[in-house]
């Protein structure tokens, strides 16, 4: 992914989910991709701290050796207002639904095989962009 999609989808999550660690938003996006990425800590801390120099986001609480990290104002400007419940749920039941195709994927016929890779590939232009 390239650096824009990760610093759009720190600040989405965070806007979303309220505060969160860097070990959470790792996983949350190893969860929003369905497995496919984990941000690597050499990727995800930079961020976080480009991020909090631009003062999108800031250091909300430390418990030991954790950070967790808000959104501020600025940040929420770049990604508009928080979803509400019911997009948060119709993306929770998406990425249900798109594990469910994933673990029966030898069971689809090619032609649905073929829907789904180019509804994917039009997803991955847009989260390109």
């Amino acid at each position: 992914m390239k650096r824009r999609g990760l610093r759009y989808l720190i600040l989405y999550l965070l806007a979303s989910k309220g505060a969160m660690t860097g070990a959470q938003i790792t996983d949350e996006v190893e969860r929003a991709s369905m497995g496919m990425w984990r941000p690597s800590p050499g990727s995800l801390y930079p961020m976080l701290d480009e991020l909090e120099r631009e003062g999108l986001i800031r250091i909300d609480r430390v418990e030991g050796t954790k950070k967790y990290y808000i959104i501020t104002d600025a940040g929420r400007n770049i990604v508009g207002p928080a979803p509400d419940d019911r997009l948060a749920r119709s993306i929770d039941e998406f990425i249900s639904m798109a594990r469910y195709v994933l673990d029966n994927w030898d069971k689809l016929r090619i032609e649905d095989k073929s829907r789904i890779k180019a509804i994917l590939m039009e997803m991955e232009k847009v989260i390109q962009e």
